[in-house]
């Protein structure tokens, strides 16, 4: 079982990083006349989601 260590670890080393990833730092809700129409949602890694409610437009991904 010891030759799988090191896949192990690689495993356990990209799961880690996945974790961060995900992590969400901060969420910006924009509203007007009482319905959201903006949130952007900031994540550790530097990702940034636009969604927007207006479904006609397309949410939008972006790398800071």
């Amino acid at each position: 079982m010891t030759q799988y260590t090191d896949r192990v670890e690689a495993q356990r080393e990209k799961l880690e990083q996945e974790k961060l990833d995900n992590q969400v730092t901060s969420i910006d809700c924009r509203y007007a006349n009482g319905k959201w129409t903006k949130m952007i949602t900031r994540y550790a890694n530097g990702k940034e989601v636009t969604e927007y409610n207006d479904k006609r437009r397309k949410d939008k991904i972006e790398w800071l």
